[in-house]
């Protein structure tokens, strides 16, 4: 019944949904609103690069836009492989857009034209409408260069600039060695279809010569198969849905989870430290990236010590008492600078002060005489009283379900009355915690941890499996959102499945 009554709630933003697409490198959108590809962004160039991306089919002179006559979009088979179909008056026409995982840089796009029944030559048309705004197109040997934009090209190509409105009357300009694109004109690849019943497309972003792999697109396919397939197999005492989640931090994640990047903001290196620790607890045998304690703010050297001693806890590393009474002046400084700051509420003061609180904690547990000093339970008491100021009402209950999580330094006692407050709140059709008819998966997963911890092991498994339907109900990934990931496989870590 649970299951109906949901497929009822999501069945109507699944019919036009949007998608996320990304390797990592590179990231798109598809619009289900307009049909379209949007926003590509490039993480090399920070920047978006394409406003947008769309598929045309030319006929007798007529232009005919596949975003309007939209049939399906999916993912394929679980793997970041997105498919579009349309049907152009009984013509289908499918598009597989690749991203590919063995080079970063490469977007492919394959559009299967068997479908279509026309047997007069007509035109496939790839649009692009680039943020460069202008520039020089360039016609070099074996492919087609935009700034950092380069597509394929065969004998059967070419590259036309216009406008919108002078490309629906068919005025162009074409390239032939270079061409200047103009500021508001759009890029047209057009190809020349006449026996051929599919076409492929590489698009490689680089501002010096591009490395084109040249093969076939059922080889792209296979070699992205693979790589999820081996993905899979790697997490193969999983659920599928707890796979899913780590495919999510694979894709934000893979090019530092190995290392820690310095040369970032105070709020991107905070959720760095959160990827490493994740990536260390679903692979134990990893070293230990190199840690530095100096961050020049004493908020981001208390999280750099708070991960590092959770991560050296995974691995059981002994060298952590010996780390902290090496550097115990610095470390007892940085902890009276970050108190300072939390009871200033400067800044992210609540987050600061669930990690400070769960840093102590941590202190204590390592029994560390030279840490050890008395102010430190004053800190505890001080910052929870800060907190539980901050967070309930008159009545002793949270004021919003965002603050569930900061409960968990609050007292036993205002834990155990949030929490039945909130267990009052899930006593619905779908029993979860809702907020204007919408379900919160952050505040659901934070409630299913709080539970846990507190002993209610029934409640807790109620909300985190109902939660984890909702998560995984559709295969789409429209946003990858790292708080959620970090709460949905923190649960799965309590649990013991990781």
């Amino acid at each position: 019944m649970k299951r109906v009554i949901l497929l009822i709630l999501f069945v109507s933003s699944i019919l036009r949904a949007n998608y996320l697409i990304t390797n990592g490198e590179i990231a798109l959108f598809y619009d289900g609103k307009n049909n379209i590809l949007t926003n590509v962004k490039a993480r090399e160039f920070s920047k978006d690069v394409l406003s947008n991306l769309q598929i045309l089919l030319i006929k007798d002179y007529k232009i005919y836009r596949a975003r309007n006559y939209y049939t399906q979009t999916k993912f394929i088979d679980g793997k970041n492989i997105f498919y579009m179909k349309y049907n152009i008056n009984d013509n289908i026409v499918e598009s597989y857009i690749i991203l590919s995982n063995e080079n970063k840089n490469d977007i492919f796009i394959y559009t299967n034209l068997n479908g279509v029944k026309w047997n007069e030559p007509y035109k496939l048309v790839y649009k692009f409408s680039p943020l460069i705004l202008e520039g020089n197109i360039e016609n070099k040997d074996g492919y087609y260069k935009y700034d950092m934009l380069n597509f394929s090209k065969d004998n059967k190509s070419n590259i036309l600039v216009a406008t919108e409105r002078d490309f629906e009357n068919f005025k162009v300009k074409s390239l032939e060695t270079t061409l200047l694109k103009g500021l508001n004109e759009r890029i047209y690849l057009v190809k020349d279809i006449k026996n051929k019943k599919d076409d492929s497309l590489e698009i490689v972003f680089s501002k010096k010569k591009p490395r084109f792999l040249n093969i076939s697109f059922s080889e792209v396919m296979a070699r992205e198969e693979k790589f999820w397939n081996n993905f899979n197999k790697k997490y193969y005492y999983l659920r599928e849905t707890v796979i899913n989640q780590i495919k999510k931090l694979y894709l934000i994640s893979f090019s530092n989870q190995n290392s820690l990047n310095m040369n970032m903001s105070r709020a991107k290196y905070m959720e760095q430290l959160k990827v490493i620790y994740l990536n260390g607890i679903l692979n134990r045998e990893r070293v230990i990236p190199e840690f530095n304690f100096d961050r020049g703010d004493s908020i981001q050297n208390m999280f750099t010590y708070y991960y590092y001693i959770k991560l050296s806890n995974l691995k059981e590393n002994k060298n952590i008492k010996i780390l902290l009474k090496n550097n115990f002046i610095k470390v007892k400084d940085d902890i009276q600078e970050s108190y300072k700051s939390i009871i200033n509420k400067e800044g992210d003061w609540l987050e600061n002060s669930l990690v400070f609180y769960n840093f102590l904690l941590e202190i204590e547990k390592l029994q560390n005489n030279e840490l050890l000093f008395n102010e430190i339970e004053l800190m505890k008491e001080d910052i929870s009283k800060k907190v539980k100021k901050e967070i309930l009402n008159s009545s002793g209950i949270i004021k919003n379900n965002n603050y569930i999580k900061y409960l968990d330094i609050l007292s036993q006692e205002n834990q155990i009355k949030n929490i039945n407050k909130l267990l009052e709140n899930t006593k619905n059709l779908i029993r979860l915690l809702k907020k204007d008819d919408n379900i919160d998966s952050k505040a659901n997963l934070s409630l299913s941890l709080l539970l846990y911890k507190n002993n209610y092991i029934v409640e807790s498994d109620k909300i985190f499996y109902n939660i984890d339907y909702f998560i995984n109900y559709n295969e789409k990934y429209n946003e990858l959102d790292l708080e959620e990931v970090y709460l949905y496989l923190i649960n799965i870590q309590y649990r013991g499945l990781i």
